[in-house]
């Protein structure tokens, strides 16, 4: 059978592998494949007494038994050995219902054309007026006649903590052909209420029917080219109330406007919660002495869905409130808009991996404590590992890493002057924190703000004192001290 036999291919190539091992691999792929688990299992357990730690020999157990408790256990210890061993990263993602075992075929569309979606709209059930989520009232109402829907939203806070998602599922979805991210021009759906056909921007979540008034939601496309959000902060400051923030910090220049035109929109974040691990070097030091090691856990760490408004205008706007938070429904963005992220999980997951280990070492440091709701920014090289020797020798890891998709509400204003000068203003629409800009091409200047400290540099490590050698003579040596040279005389 040597000639007929079947070679297993590692999902990295090892050059410099053993060709023992190598053989060993292949003749229990070869059994695999010829459905004989039993001496599979043998030429394995042969296999591993000599190479105990191979991913590969934990990958062939796991697919030489059919019990699913033992091929999770053998796919832990080869992600184990080998952590992003492809084979196993994605037998496991299948074992756990994360992905198909067919990879999905791709949709006969092309990118960057219009796709088919479907919305939801809510009609009241009495006269057939319009659902919408009114801030003063804090509640679903009906614009024509009032009717409030029966259902309690109080109390919905404590569930719309949960619906966090492991962050391995997003990677394992993209890396084998099941992801969510599509480049699309536009979505098309049809209005429930008239039959109208409507298009929405990519980045548009809901909108009105400019037909018969009628608000829709966005809640699939043809594509799945997003995820439908976990949570969301309802609006608290209605336009008059944000008018009368943005009125009260300009003071006087207040009499310079014309008009403010105010729209309120529902902004998507990404919350990531994890724990970060900090080993200290084994080599004991005053400057390990000043570090604290351990295991840092943190929640609902912010990273922005989309580029616009700026980092720095969105990191002024925190903190929120999260005691405040809903599960998501449609119901909530009747009449108000929300956009869709373009920033996706696994681009904002890098944000949040950096900001974690950079609050783990403040923390670590005692420079600061941490603030429960705050906004990791894209922008900053705060971030990074410090260019310093001791923290180069520190190990930090970042794990379970978890993440939900949220909509937080936000005032965008525009001033206008009575020379035609335009100003833009942004507005918490839930605290109603104002940030007012310079100008629409220097937003990042501001001449009003919370003024948030941005990210603070870490305090210097404590670097043990120069060592002063001194020489002597060993006892009983023969050295006698050094003496000055004498001038010689004249």
């Amino acid at each position: 059978r040597a000639e007929e036999k079947t070679a297993y291919h590692p999902p990295s190539r090892d050059w410099d592998m053993d060709p023992d091992l190598r053989e060993g691999l292949d003749d229990a792929w070869d059994s695999i494949q010829r459905h004989d688990p039993k001496s599979a299992r043998f030429t394995l357990r042969y296999m591993q007494s000599r190479y105990p730690e191979n991913a590969d020999i934990w990958y062939l157990f796991a697919l030489a038994t059919d019990n699913p408790k033992e091929k999770m256990l053998y796919l832990e210890n080869a992600l184990a050995a080998q952590p992003y061993h492809e084979y196993a990263w994605r037998d496991k993602g299948i074992l756990e219902g994360v992905i198909s075992a067919e990879k999905p075929a791709a949709p006969d569309l092309v990118p960057g054309e219009a796709v088919p979606a479907k919305s939801e709209t809510e009609v009241c059930p009495l006269c057939g007026g319009a659902l919408a989520f009114d801030a003063a009232a804090a509640a679903l109402l009906c614009a024509h006649c009032g009717y409030q829907p029966g259902m309690s939203l109080a109390g919905a806070g404590s569930a719309a903590q949960k619906g966090y998602e492991k962050l391995e599922n997003a990677l394992l979805q993209r890396k084998f052909g099941f992801t969510r991210e599509w480049k699309i021009g536009s979505r098309v759906l049809v209005c429930q209420n008239c039959a109208a056909q409507l298009t929405l921007g990519s980045e548009i979540l809901s909108t009105e029917c400019p037909f018969c008034g009628s608000a829709h939601i966005l809640t699939q496309d043809k594509v799945g080219s997003f995820e439908q959000p976990d949570a969301l902060l309802p609006f608290t400051q209605d336009r008059n109330s944000a008018a009368r923030a943005v009125h009260a910090l300009l003071g006087d220049e207040a009499q310079q406007i014309e008009r403010g035109e105010l729209t309120g929109v529902y902004l998507p974040y990404w919350a990531f919660a994890g724990f970060v691990t900090l080993r200290l070097p084994t080599v004991a030091s005053q400057a390990a002495a000043a570090v604290r090691g351990g295991v840092y856990s943190y929640s609902d760490v912010l990273v922005a869905g989309i580029k616009q408004p700026s980092q720095a205008v969105l990191f002024q706007l925190m903190p929120y409130d999260f005691r405040a938070l809903k599960p998501y429904e449609t119901r909530y963005l009747a009449h108000w808009p929300a956009e869709v992220y373009s920033v996706d999980v696994v681009q904002a997951s890098i944000t949040a991996r950096a900001f974690l280990k950079y609050r783990a070492r403040q923390e670590a440091t005692g420079s600061r404590p941490p603030d429960e709701i705050t906004l990791a920014r894209t922008d900053s090289n705060a971030y990074n590992m410090p260019d310093h020797p001791f923290w180069q020798s520190v190990n930090l890891e970042a794990d379970q890493i978890h993440y939900r998709l949220l909509l937080l509400p936000v005032w965008m204003v525009t001033l206008i002057y009575r020379g035609g000068a335009r100003r833009p203003a942004v507005v918490n629409g839930q605290t109603g924190e104002v940030v007012i800009s310079s100008s629409f091409d220097q937003p990042d200047r501001f001449i009003a703000a919370p003024n948030r400290p941005g990210p603070e540099p870490l305090p210097p490590i404590p670097l043990p004192a120069p060592r002063r050698d001194v020489i002597r003579p060993l006892p009983g040596s023969r050295l006698s001290p050094i003496r000055p040279i004498q001038p010689p005389k004249r």
